[in-house]
Formats: C-alpha cells, structure tokens, sequence
C-alpha cells in the first residue's frame, strides 16, 4: 500500500504563496524553542573558547602576545557554529519527526522542502550567537590584536555559518530518512572542524586532508578571514549553494520515497 501525499495542482503563484510562509513560520519555530536554551547557548560559547585557549597557550613569540586577530576569533567561533548547528539540526529533525508533523507537510503544496530549509536557517542564526560570545571571551582573555580585521570578522562569520549550516543540513536529511541512533554523530564534529579550517590554516592541514578541505565552503570562508583574496568568498559561496541544492534534492527525494514506498517518517 502506497502514500498518496501528493498535492493538488494549485494555481500558478499559490505555491509560492504557501511556501514563504511555511519557510518564516519553520525558521521562527526554531528560534523560539532552542534559542534562549541555556544549554544550546553553553554548548555554543564553551568549547569553542576552550580550544582557543588551547591553540594561544600552545603558540610560541609574537603570536602568542599580539592578541588576538580575526582568523583566530572567526575560527573559535566557527566551532561553536559546527557543534550548535550539528545538535540542533539532529534536536529539529527527530523534533518533527516526534510531533508528527511530516506527512502534513508532505500533503501540502510546499511539501518538507521549507520545512527543512527554515530549520537551517533558524540554526545558521541561532549559531551566530558565537560570533560576538567568544568574541568577548577572547578579549577579556587577550585582548585584540592592532591587525584585527573588523569587515572580515562580521562577513568571514556570517558566511561561516551560512556554509556550516548547508553542509549539515545533509545530517537533517539523514535523521529523516533512517531511524536515528545515539552514534549517528560520533566524530562528526571533529572531522567536519578539521576539514573546515577552523583552528589551523589550510596550509598547515596534511596534503591530502588539505585537498579535501577545498571540498567545504568553511576552508574557503576562513582563507579569506585569514587575508585570502576575493575568489576565496566566490568559492565559499557557490559550494554553500551547492550543498543547499544538495539539501533540496535529498529531501524531494525523500519525498518520493515516502509517497511510493510508504516509507515511515514519524516515530
């Protein structure tokens, strides 16, 4: 026995009309239930600081007393960014998958798709909370460096978030698809936060992790943080597209599944 979720052919522009509003209504639903989380907000500015410590306590000369510089601030935020967003992003999804939301969303005109990309973007700006929470962090601590670039510390961690949270929202679409286990997200931050760039240059990476790091949008937005030249955002950008197309196409494709194969989707 097969789904039929399909929706009905609507006119033209009442789909669009649906799915901003569907899309608004995922994003604030996201901010209003995780956003003022204490936890999240820990998880958010802790770690983070941690490994900056780490990284300034470890550093030898100059660098370690220069204070810090927007590379160093942009990275320490990033993951903060990456563990936020990967827990939210897991917290969001069995969320609806729990509230029983799913098929209603896949029976209308929008169907999962705003759904899910609201979600994203409710977490994209929830994780900017790092960005000035560990900036204040790491000044009490060190202070900031005279060279401390004030457009690339805002710009460099917007767009980080931004590429962190279409690069995750590939998990999202996992969580949905397959039942979800305690390990699913074991090494994943770690791995992600290598590849990314966040703590160490893309040039000190070994060769072939620094081959792949080209792969993620974070080592491009974090070159340039560092004093890379304009390519580094267009790169940064067009791989952020790529993965939310990515995001897209998992998710219809999931719809499909779920409509030809009655494929379960909510607990």
């Amino acid at each position: 026995m097969s789904i039929s979720l399909a929706p009905a052919r609507d006119p033209k522009g009442t789909l669009r009309s649906v799915t901003l509003p569907t899309f608004a209504r995922a994003l604030r639903d996201q901010l209003r239930m995780h956003a003022t989380s204490p936890m999240a907000i820990f998880s958010t500015l802790a770690m983070p600081c941690v490994f900056a410590f780490i990284v300034n306590r470890n550093a030898t000369g100059s660098e370690h007393v220069a204070g810090m510089n927007s590379g160093l601030a942009v990275g320490t935020a990033g993951v903060g960014m990456l563990d936020s967003i990967i827990v939210l992003v897991v917290v969001s999804m069995m969320g609806e998958k729990k509230w029983k939301t799913l098929y209603a969303a896949l029976g209308s005109p929008g169907s999962l798709v705003p759904v899910v990309l609201g979600r994203l973007a409710g977490t994209a700006l929830q994780s900017l909370t790092a960005l000035p929470g560990t900036l204040v962090i790491l000044a009490v601590m060190w202070g900031i460096g005279e060279a401390f670039d004030w457009v690339r510390w805002i710009v460099g961690g917007v767009l980080l978030a931004a590429s962190t949270a279409s690069l995750v929202g590939l998990l999202g679409f996992a969580v949905l698809r397959y039942p979800y286990s305690a390990g699913m997200t074991n090494g994943l931050t770690g791995l992600v936060m290598a590849l990314s760039a966040l703590i160490v240059p893309q040039s000190a990476l070994p060769g072939p992790v620094a081959k792949l790091a080209m792969l993620l949008p974070q080592s491009h937005a974090m070159a340039w943080v560092r004093g890379g030249n304009s390519i580094q955002v267009l790169w940064a950008v067009l791989l952020t597209a790529l993965y939310s197309g990515l995001v897209v196409l998992s998710i219809k494709r999931l719809e499909k599944t779920a409509r030809d194969q009655a494929l379960p989707l909510e607990m």
